[in-house]
């Protein structure tokens, strides 16, 4: 992988990524599995809603060979993305007597490949329609779920019920 994607991946994941999971783990108590979790749940909607139009195009011309082809592609995408959520989850169990994360490193092919593909979506985005936005939402959302499962986790606040308590001198 070169260099300078490398370097861009860090800085995506310092700059932007980190900083977001550690706000929705102080401010709404949501953990980063959760949140990547939850990026993928989107992304599973809009990989639906954006394999709809050609599945159903098929089921209405009678085309069964092609709706069964457009029917596993979408059987095929939910089946990845449920298997990113399940990575994301078991990771966290692992993870949590130690500081780093291994999905930061094993996962950056991943990350690249998600960023040419937002990248290419982009330049073919011209005339948009629900299944384009829905595409690019997945795109989106995918790309969000990889690099907040790629963030390190912040160690658990220990809060005592003596902490808050004035001092008597």
């Amino acid at each position: 992988m070169g260099v300078s994607f490398a370097s861009l991946d860090e800085l995506l994941i310092e700059r932007v990524f980190q900083p977001a999971s550690d706000l929705l783990a102080e401010r709404f108590s949501i953990s980063r599995p959760s949140a990547a979790g939850f990026c993928l749940d989107i992304a599973s909607l809009g990989w639906i809603v954006a394999r709809v139009p050609p599945l159903s195009k098929e089921v209405v011309d009678w085309d069964a060979t092609a709706a069964s082809l457009h029917l596993l592609i979408l059987l095929l995408g939910l089946l990845a993305l449920t298997g990113l959520r399940a990575l994301f989850r078991r990771q966290a169990g692992r993870q949590a007597g130690q500081q780093a994360n291994p999905l930061r490193q094993t996962m950056r092919p991943h990350r690249a490949i998600l960023l040419v593909m937002l990248i290419a979506r982009l330049a073919q985005f011209q005339s948009p329609g629900v299944a384009e936005f829905a595409d690019m939402a997945m795109l989106l959302a995918t790309t969000a779920a990889l690099y907040l499962g790629a963030c390190a986790e912040r160690p658990p606040v220990h809060r005592s019920v003596f902490a808050a308590a004035p001092s008597v001198s």
